[in-house]
């Protein structure tokens, strides 16, 4: 659960910073005030010799004669004869304020040297030894106070040494007041920073509630947290403000952009297939197992180009396979869209929708980036929103899942153990009661004959005694015929009863008990031909066993039990409501277990029999209360024929 929190968190914070960052790009243009843009330059392409190490006075090889004009309406050319630098000639306008500076937001080169003209000593220099070729920087200016000194220095030479995959190079340079652009220079790029970083972060935790999780969840939940963990260190290996924080620390951030690269897909691959199953005819499972030894030969070839084999290009191997694997899935994956869509699977289709929006926007952007390569790569992260916004609904709804199982298991647990009770119980009775029964039954028999002879001879006080004696016996006498019931629920006499009938007899015969209560029996019939196969006497005894427990349980003077049949489908049912005290929960579970009585004098024999009665007519039985309100019976049986009449002659 905490896992999922931070993974929410994770999701609002990259809504946030992705917001923030399409309202960065789409206010580029216009500029903050007092800065300039500046939209055209000079440039031309320099072919140093390969092995001589980077330095500024490469710019002294630009020929005089040879600058070329760049403007928005002449954009520049794409790199021409393999030049391997770039210098660039930008004339400054005229200086206006008391602090100037110029920020080169975006120029491209793994090795960036700045200086004026005529003074060919660079005010900025960095040379990375890495592929990475992003580079940004807010440089001071001279003070616009002394005009004659920035007269010489009207122009500023950018010296670029270009990286073998790029071949756009359009620079993005504005000019303005230095502390006015130096709060969004030390912003830039650290969006990316932050909810990669975050991701990551996120992942690493999602990782240790690995040890508390079966070993059937361990591969979902792993799986889940590399994917997380590859797209956070694809967000956080994209910001230029990484290189430019930590640019000694570059070549490492790279390899494990790769690595997170060449992983995401395949990790996808096992999540989808312990979401969603093997797939149509297995396809899932399929492209997952020939996905595996294709990523393991690509991370290898990889690692030769990155010690032993410099000639595998890396970049290949990054574009490529990327490529046609995300191609693949995102193939395979509408298939499934479309087949789980109309078999109704929620989390296939959620799950399915997010990575196809992910996927069609991820290779839109790669197209966009191939056709210019100076194209910024933003709206990708929608695609992953929507993506890892699939995902965690398709957990949530997995946990939800889980937890109503594990609620209806403990419930239905519960329930056994009860019924496991109630059947040790009701077995350890049926054996008392077919073994002492009948042994008890007949020594009282006698006694209460002998007990009546005497107190025909009694005096007053003490016939009233013996009178008292009889009762008790006569209790006793019903107690034991009750524990017959109990040890002997076997109908006999089985017949077709007409509920209807066998109800108004009950009627009649309960109506004085119900008037003696100060209530009233109401008996309510949708129609008459109410058939079950049953004993007439066991059914009676049942139903009239639940009917006095309700007028006992009555206790104010207009008190009512009614008695409601009907037929539904196959079956029968029978409601007896009454308006009495009711029963508390816990007491209500407890109905129809041995000994188990809310009456003073009761036993919980009654209902017990009528438990093994109902059952004995295959019907179920089960009670409903509310404490002030009053209770309710509910008795379903099944259903059975009207009887045949017997034709005479």
């Amino acid at each position: 659960m905490r896992s999922t929190l931070l993974l929410v968190s994770g999701i609002v914070l990259l809504i946030i910073c992705s917001v923030y960052q399409i309202q960065q790009v789409s206010d580029k243009t216009e500029l903050k005030p007092n800065s300039t843009s500046i939209e055209e330059w000079e440039y031309q392409w320099l072919n140093p010799p390969k092995e001589e190490a980077f330095s500024s006075a490469w710019a002294a090889d630009a020929s005089p004669n040879n600058w070329q004009h760049a403007d928005s309406n002449h954009p520049m050319p794409k790199r021409v004869n393999n030049a391997d630098a770039l210098v660039l000639r930008i004339s400054l306008p005229t200086i206006e304020w008391n602090t100037p500076g110029i920020w080169l937001k975006r120029v491209y080169g793994t090795a960036v040297s700045v200086s004026f003209e005529q003074q060919p000593t660079p005010i900025y220099q960095i040379e990375r030894t890495y592929s990475y070729d992003v580079n940004y920087m807010l440089l001071p200016l001279e003070n616009a106070a002394d005009n004659s000194k920035l007269a010489d220095k009207s122009k500023l030479i950018v010296l670029l040494r270009l990286s073998d995959e790029r071949q756009s190079l359009e620079p993005e340079i504005i000019v303005g007041d230095y502390f006015q652009m130096q709060p969004e220079y030390e912003r830039y790029g650290l969006i990316e920073l932050i909810f990669g970083s975050s991701f990551m972060f996120i992942a690493l935790i999602m990782m240790t509630c690995l040890f508390f999780l079966k070993r059937e969840q361990i591969v979902l939940w792993m799986s889940l947290c590399l994917i997380i963990l590859c797209l956070g260190e694809i967000i956080l290996a994209y910001s230029p403000a990484l290189y430019h924080h930590f640019q000694a620390h570059g070549e490492p951030f790279l390899a494990l952009f790769d690595l997170a690269l060449f992983l995401l897909t395949p990790a996808v691959a096992v999540f989808f297939e312990n979401v969603l199953g093997q797939g149509i005819y297995g396809l899932l499972r399929k492209f997952r197992i020939a996905l595996m030894p294709v990523t393991v030969i690509v991370i290898v070839l990889w690692a030769l180009g990155k010690t032993i084999v410099p000639a595998i290009s890396i970049s290949l191997l990054q574009v490529v396979p990327l490529t046609v694997c995300v191609s693949i899935q995102f193939v395979i994956l509408t298939i499934h869209a479309i087949w789980y869509a109309w078999k109704g699977n929620r989390d296939a289709i959620l799950i399915s929708v997010g990575y196809s929006i992910f996927s069609i926007i991820s290779i839109t952007e790669i197209i966009n980036y191939f056709q210019d390569e100076t194209y910024h790569l933003i709206y990708w992260k929608w695609g992953l929103l929507a993506f890892l916004l699939s995902l965690i609904a398709v957990m949530g709804r997995q946990f939800s899942r889980d937890h109503d199982r594990l609620v209806k298991y403990s419930q239905e647990q519960e329930l056994f153990n009860r019924e496991i009770q109630r059947s040790e119980k009701m077995e350890l009775i049926s054996h008392l009661a077919a073994s002492i029964a009948h042994e008890i039954r007949n020594p009282l028999q006698v006694t209460r004959g002998f007990i009546q002879l005497v107190g025909e001879k009694a005096v007053d006080k003490d016939r009233q005694f013996l009178k008292v004696a009889v009762q008790e016996l006569d209790r006793a006498s019903s107690i034991i015929t009750e524990f017959l019931t109990f040890a002997k629920p076997e109908l006999e006499d089985v017949k077709t009863l007409n509920i209807s009938e066998e109800l108004y007899q009950i009627q009649d015969i309960l109506t004085p008990l119900a008037a003696m209560q100060s209530a009233r029996l109401d008996l309510l019939l949708t129609e008459s031909d109410l058939y079950v196969m049953g004993s007439a006497e066991k059914f009676k005894q049942a139903i009239i066993n639940i009917i006095k427990n309700s007028l006992e349980a009555i206790a104010k003077d207009d008190g009512s039990v009614t008695v409601h049949a009907r037929k539904d489908e196959s079956k029968i049912i029978i409601r007896i409501t009454d308006n009495g005290e009711g029963i508390d929960p816990e007491k209500l579970d407890k109905l129809g277990e041995p000994y188990f009585s809310s009456k003073s004098k009761g036993t919980g024999l009654g209902l017990m029999v009528t438990f093994r009665i109902i059952e004995a007519m295959k019907g179920t039985i089960r009670f409903s209360s509310t404490k002030g309100i009053g209770t309710e019976a509910i008795i379903q049986l099944p259903a059975s024929e009207s009887p045949v009449p017997l034709k005479t002659e």
